[in-house]
């Protein structure tokens, strides 16, 4: 149950961020139900004040998520989580083991923070862990040679981590100039073929000038998609308020019909493996409804709408056209436009209807979010 409204409060967010949040709720709950073990076995001998901190910690962490507070979530839990272990130090039992816990944290703001701010954390715990050693070397319990050992490891296991991230960071970044290359070169291939597809065109053969015309403005369509993503923020996903307007403004300059878009304006993001199938269909219904709506010798309208709520998408085109009298002109068709239309549905697992009353037809696309969170763990 909380995973899904977890999934809700951030279904908007790009990808990165609900990948965070999803991965912090999981460590909130981790760390709470660890903190209160360790206090339940333990509450013979007095209460452990610095895994009641800790537990404390990741419940407020848990509520701001809850409340769609994503940086406050995290600095609580880092911030409160460095407050238990120094707590835990000075004041807690003298012979618990908080050198793992130590690691604990300094993991916790590799992840959820920066390089530097690591860096600092990990000297100050580090400073913890050289006051803790001084005790017990004052009491006589440890031997020199131990403390040496533990704090040398400690400072190599900082660095290995610090290390380990900003390499896979920096192999994130030439990724993604990679995956932006290659969508840039797809955008210029396909333009290309479009232009040869112009000049076979002009070439004054008639056979077959209207399928020629329809295949070209297809890979122009395409081209339109692949450069929504080369612009996008991230390699992940694109926002298809995006994607539609770019295919409106493609058809508005191939045709003279007035297009209305209604458009989600807290953004609608989706998978890039499922944007181009999406932009297909759009593209088949926009064109249909051009080439049907209206009466003749009169401006046509069509209003193209896009709602995202609860992780589920709802496309509606709307025309003054006659609409389509057989259900299986589209449910069985024998048309390339339709055709495409019923697989790209398919691909979207999702449903498609067409409505027609005296006012025109109305197409409805509706499909769920289920890709964006397939990939979390």
């Amino acid at each position: 149950m909380f995973f899904e409204k977890i999934n809700r409060i951030y279904g908007r967010r790009d990808y990165l961020t609900r990948k965070k949040a999803y991965h912090l709720y999981v460590t909130d709950l981790v760390i709470f139900i660890v903190s209160v073990a360790a206090c339940l076995l333990y509450i013979r001998q007095g209460i452990r004040v610095g895994f009641l901190i800790f537990a404390i910690s990741a419940l407020v962490s848990i509520l701001f998520l809850l409340f769609d507070r994503l940086e406050a979530a995290i600095y609580s839990i880092l911030y409160l989580s460095l407050f238990a272990l120094t707590f835990g130090i000075f004041f807690g039992m003298q012979n618990g083991n908080v050198y793992f816990s130590m690691a604990t944290i300094i993991i916790l703001f590799l992840h959820f923070s920066n390089s530097k701010l690591t860096i600092a954390v990990s000297c100050y715990t580090g400073a913890l862990m050289a006051f803790r050693m001084y005790q017990y070397w004052g009491r006589g319990e440890l031997s020199s040679a131990f403390i040496f050992d533990t704090i040398l490891k400690f400072i190599l296991f900082c660095t290995l981590a610090i290390i380990t991230v900003r390499v896979l960071t920096s192999h994130k970044k030439e990724k993604e100039v990679f995956i932006r290359e290659i969508h840039h070169r797809v955008k210029n291939n396909l333009q290309i073929l479009s232009g040869f597809a112009n000049l076979h065109q002009n070439n004054g053969v008639r056979t077959g000038d209207k399928q020629i015309e329809s295949f070209n403005e297809r890979i122009l369509m395409l081209s339109k998609i692949h450069d929504a993503i080369y612009k996008s923020e991230t390699d992940y996903e694109v926002d298809l308020n995006k994607v539609l307007e770019e295919i409106v403004s493609l058809i508005r300059i191939q045709n003279v019909s007035s297009i209305e878009l209604i458009h989600n304006k807290n953004g609608a993001p989706l998978s890039i493996e499922i944007s181009v199938p999406f932009a297909m269909i759009v593209y088949e219904l926009l064109n249909n409804a051009v080439r049907h709506s209206g009466k003749e010798n009169q401006e046509s309208k069509i209003t193209v709408e896009l709602n995202f709520t609860n992780n589920r998408y709802a496309l509606t085109v709307l025309d003054a056209g006659p609409g389509i009298a057989k259900e299986s002109t589209w449910s069985q068709p024998k048309t390339t436009g339709f055709t495409l239309i019923s697989i790209m549905t398919q691909q979207l697992k999702g449903t498609f209807r067409f409505d027609s009353n005296e006012f025109g037809s109305k197409a409805v696309l509706e499909f769920s979010n289920q890709d964006l969170f397939a990939s979390l763990l």
